[in-house]
């Protein structure tokens, strides 16, 4: 300890009397740290930090001398005056004990980057029903996966991030807005089958077009050209415009095993420690976990005044993972199927229109096998960019 810090904290000053004061000086050289000593006459004169005073007075009274404390200077001293004024010391620390909780409190939700009202009152409502509102206990709260929900939740949101300045929690977010008209969608480009198909149908806007109505195309070949060439000589390139218009087939197949094991989350259970540097001192926790779990761990620091500090709460999330089985007769597993074809009609089959298809379902003792082969009428024409120099 600094001799700056030992006067700051507290130190005495002492006069020893005796008719053996060499003794007391050797002793005090020895068993004591000394900030200064010097001898007059038959009396010893020391400085020392304060909390050497009452082995000064065993010294003394070994060798039969005198001890007189003739000042006592610094911190300590100046606090012992007040440390039977228990109202006032209990006001310190309760002070303290209340700004260091509030310090790490939320008591306002900042939500930068839009000004949009519906949007502000969405995202605070959605933070509301995930835990973060005024009032919430910051170290318990997941910032990262409240941005996550906000992604998940919310279309509008195209980027987020969330975190605290002291009892301010700071939401700042982008939205999605609506692209503005640009030129890149004349670029040059060819126009390519997205099918293996037969051509019954051909309008075409812009570009040369390279087959017949009647043709069999492969998947990739070139419909429509943006390469044209020009009776004069010169070649320009041109962003086609083309609806192609024809024929294929599609088949999917779908199968249900009556022995279907699937995974389901349960209930999430919450295991808290209190963390100092790296540290980690467990909160007891009555809850005896059994079985498979999934874990998610986050650290919040705690902080005073707005300085963080080296210190904690780690929370780790265990999400149950429950394993049941069902069992299905075949007649359930056909259904099954059946379902999940109507699902892809639904969803999955563009917007080519359905002229025809044949259905065949192969049952066995453990499976039924759904196979579907589809007839599609529609536009097989993508655009593929020409990359030219």
């Amino acid at each position: 300890m600094s001799l700056f810090l030992m006067r700051l904290i507290g130190i005495i000053t002492i006069r020893v009397d005796g008719f053996d004061t060499g003794v007391v000086v050797n002793r005090l050289r020895k068993e004591c740290k000394v900030i200064s000593l010097n001898t007059k006459s038959d009396a010893v004169y020391a400085i020392l930090p304060f909390f050497y005073e009452k082995k000064l007075e065993e010294i003394a009274a070994g060798n039969s001398c005198v001890l007189e404390v003739t000042s006592r200077k610094g911190i300590y001293f100046h606090l012992r005056k007040y440390r039977k004024r228990y109202g006032l010391v209990v006001g310190i620390l309760t002070s303290i004990v209340l700004t260091f909780f509030l310090s790490n409190i939320v008591f306002s939700i900042r939500i930068v980057g839009t000004d949009d009202e519906n949007i502000i009152y969405e995202v605070r409502e959605i933070l509301e029903e995930e835990g973060l509102k005024a009032g919430a206990f910051i170290p318990n709260l997941n910032f990262l996966k409240l941005q996550a929900r906000l992604f998940e939740i919310d279309d509008d949101i195209s980027w987020v991030s969330i975190g605290n300045s002291g009892s301010v929690v700071t939401v700042n977010l982008r939205t999605v807005i609506e692209k503005a008209e640009t030129d890149e969608g004349r670029i040059p480009c060819n126009i390519v089958a997205t099918e293996d198909a037969q051509i019954i149908d051909i309008n075409v806007l812009v570009g040369h077009l390279e087959i017949l109505i009647g043709d069999a195309v492969a998947k990739g070949d070139l419909l429509v050209s943006g390469y044209v060439e020009r009776g004069n000589g010169r070649t320009y390139y041109y962003h086609s415009i083309a609806n192609i218009t024809a024929v294929f087939e599609r088949t999917v197949t779908f199968e249900q095993s009556i022995y279907d094991r699937k995974v389901v989350e349960g209930e999430t259970y919450y295991s808290k420690s209190f963390s100092i540097f790296d540290i980690d001192i467990p909160i007891p926790n009555l809850t005896v976990l059994d079985g498979s779990y999934i874990t998610d761990t986050h650290t919040t620091n705690l902080s005073f005044f707005g300085i963080v500090l080296p210190a904690g709460i780690t929370t780790t999330e265990y999400t149950e993972q429950i394993y049941k089985l069902n069992i299905y007769t075949l007649n359930e597993a056909e259904e099954i199927v059946n379902n999940k074809l109507a699902n892809y009609e639904e969803n999955l089959i563009g917007n080519y229109e359905i002229i025809g298809k044949d259905v065949t379902v192969e049952k066995t003792d453990n499976s039924v096998l759904l196979t579907c082969v589809y007839t599609l009428q529609g536009d097989i024409g993508m655009e593929s960019p020409i990359f030219a120099k």
